[in-house]
């Protein structure tokens, strides 16, 4: 019954995101795409628990860059001590800054809650470099809480443009009597939902210029290994 239950709740929020989010995954799409064929790059920084579900896909665009900010320090550290690393907003202006982003890029970032000093900060200073900040996140769950970046702003006040996940305050949609938590989290298929969308509206419009966007071929096709070294050639020289 349970599973049933999710199901249907699953199937409103889709629901919602067609009814609801359409013209923004479109105008995203049209972002991207008018970038993408003026040279710049599409990158995306994911702090969902779907980080692999964009790349390297049969049907997805090879032109989609990883963005993951880290600070690494290696190594045994003398007794009693720990390495310490810059803050999330000191870490996000540095990740931004010695990245590849350049003006005429589209970053696209991913965060259910969209709260965090980090994703805040990726956006403002990703936008001030001249690149053009999406975001999918959670408009229930992120008008709900206060943001803990110093501007007071969440990632969908600091991006050029948010498409709501249609999720709930803390994710998960489902009630179980007996347990204190609710339990199945709807934000990775609501993030799967909207980004295969705007991946197919964005080839749709770069095709339409008549540039051709190169896309995986699963490699368990005849000759798939084959195709994707061929468009691999390809995107190398055209970018897209």
């Amino acid at each position: 019954m349970s599973a049933k239950r999710w199901m249907e709740a699953a199937d409103g929020v889709l629901e919602r995101i067609r009814t609801s989010q359409v013209a923004k995954i479109e105008a995203a799409a049209g972002l991207i795409a008018e970038r993408m064929a003026q040279g710049g790059a599409f990158t995306l920084y994911d702090c969902g628990h779907c980080s692999g579900e964009p790349h390297h896909r049969a049907g997805g665009l090879l032109a989609i860059h990883r963005f993951s900010p880290s600070f690494p320090v290696s190594g045994p550290q003398p007794p009693g001590r720990k390495v310490q690393g810059p803050s999330e907003e000191e870490l996000g202006g540095l990740a931004v800054a010695y990245s590849s982003l350049q003006a005429g890029d589209v970053l696209l970032i991913i965060s259910v809650s969209g709260r965090r000093p980090l994703v805040v900060e990726v956006a403002q200073r990703a936008r001030e470099k001249g690149v053009a900040v999406v975001a999918i996140t959670s408009l229930a769950y992120s008008g709900a809480l206060p943001s803990l970046h110093s501007s007071g702003k969440r990632l969908y006040e600091a991006a050029d443009l948010a498409i709501d996940n249609c999720g709930v305050l803390g994710d998960a949609i489902l009630e179980v009597e007996g347990v204190d938590a609710p339990v199945g989290p709807t934000s990775g298929l609501g993030f799967v939902y909207i980004f295969w969308a705007l991946v197919a509206e964005v080839v749709q419009r770069l095709a339409e210029r008549g540039l051709k966007p190169h896309v995986y071929r699963s490699v368990n096709r005849p000759g798939g290994e084959e195709f994707n070294a061929a468009a691999r050639a390809e995107y190398e020289k055209t970018g897209r």
